[in-house]
């Protein structure tokens, strides 16, 4: 049998069996009483709490959020060079907002140019149609998105018989990460595989948060300014809560954000209020936006020398940065923005307790373990600035 059909025959026989299973009662976790079925079935329970059956694993999927928060490089993970194999498209978020991976990337596996592009779910241009004709066993999407199409694409999509699967890393936390690490190694029958990720994420994070703890007995959380750097110092100043995204990270490593009890999630302070709390630490975020000029660009792109002098420019431009005590004492730190919420921020989790603990992680270093983690983990080569003191 050619492989077109029989992965044809295989979503068939998925989508009778999930027909057949609304028929049957539902448990109180979403999961249905169905009988023992084939022995090589696969079951997941997805972030949103809902359970799947599949008759055997699954070959191809639809992702979203590729440049970050998705699960791209968690299949990549799995399966090295011949991940591709297993996506059904490549959305736009890794080219539009992280262009320097992505040339980099093509250098490494030239076939991600070839996958078909449907569009992107969060911004209304999404393919139905493309999607349902590709093949595709499932969608894979971060639960960032069921706000936005849980009433849209979802709907027509499994009705076509493409089940929606909700993964999470955008909570940062390490049980969703993990969980969600371990649904798609079951869901492509790459369980050893995702244990040895899941292995090395949880080694890592619990060996720094062990270390933290034990500091934050004797010792107060230095305040810290994060901000992504996307429009340069000019732009509004913002900052991010002690529970949402960068700023979660950071209170998990023992530092708390100027955000606090100001912003729900991230969002504009007062250039003076921030001059007010006159932070310990400030971390810029950088990354690589084509369209955005004056942007703090880290990764593949940029020297050390670059990066520093658009750093520089936030204390020279914005009134009294220069005069910040975290400027005076030197305790300025640069990151870039594609190391949070994914398979590889265990490494930004010891980096970021580095730069609000200097003394005591001075035998750290990220940028060797963010090597490390490439060799191991990912099909691509290794390059670039992730990481940096000012």
């Amino acid at each position: 049998m050619k492989k077109g059909t029989e992965r044809s025959m295989k979503k068939w026989r998925s989508f009778l069996l999930a027909a057949a299973m609304l028929l049957l009662p539902v448990t109180a976790n979403g999961a249905t009483e169905a009988d023992g079925g084939q022995e090589e079935r696969v079951e997941i329970t997805d972030l949103d709490g809902k359970t799947y059956i599949f008759d055997g694993p699954i070959d191809k999927v639809i992702v979203e959020w590729s440049g970050g928060g998705g699960p791209f490089f968690t299949i990549a993970s799995l399966f090295g060079e011949d991940f591709y194999q297993h996506l059904a498209n490549l959305d736009g978020t890794l080219p539009d907002n992280r262009m320097d991976q992505y040339e980099q990337y093509l250098k490494d596996v030239p076939q991600l140019a070839d996958l078909p592009y449907f569009g992107k779910m969060g911004d209304d241009t999404f393919d139905v149609e493309a999607a349902v004709a590709s093949g595709a066993d499932a969608v894979l999407v971060p639960l960032d998105l069921k706000p936005s199409i849980a009433e849209s694409y979802q709907p027509k999509l499994e009705a076509a018989g493409i089940p929606v699967i909700y993964i999470d890393y955008h909570q940062e936390t390490p049980e969703h990460h993990t969980q969600s690490i371990e649904l798609i190694g079951k869901l492509f029958g790459r369980e050893e595989r995702a244990r040895e990720l899941i292995d090395y994420y949880t080694e890592m994070v619990t060996g720094v948060y062990e270390r933290v703890e034990k500091l934050l007995e004797t010792n107060e959380r230095p305040m810290v300014h994060v901000e992504v750097g996307m429009g340069g110092p000019t732009a509004v100043v913002k900052a991010f809560s002690n529970d949402y995204s960068w700023g979660k990270l950071i209170y998990s490593v023992g530092g708390r954000t100027t955000g606090e009890g100001v912003v729900e999630k991230q969002g504009e302070i007062q250039n003076e209020y921030l001059l007010s709390l006159d932070p310990d630490k400030i971390f810029l975020c950088g990354a690589y936006w084509p369209d955005q000029e004056d942007s703090l660009r880290m990764g593949y792109i940029g020297t050390e020398e670059e990066i520093r002098k658009r750093a520089a420019s936030y204390f020279e431009t914005r009134a009294g940065w220069s005069q910040l005590s975290a400027w005076k004492n030197g305790e300025v730190y640069l990151l870039s923005h594609v190391m949070a919420r994914d398979v590889f921020d265990c490494v930004t989790i010891e980096a970021l307790a580095k730069f609000v603990w200097p003394g005591e992680f001075e035998d750290v270093d990220p940028a060797e373990d963010l090597q490390d983690f490439y060799e191991r983990f990912l099909p691509f080569t290794y390059g670039g600035i992730w990481y940096l003191k000012y």
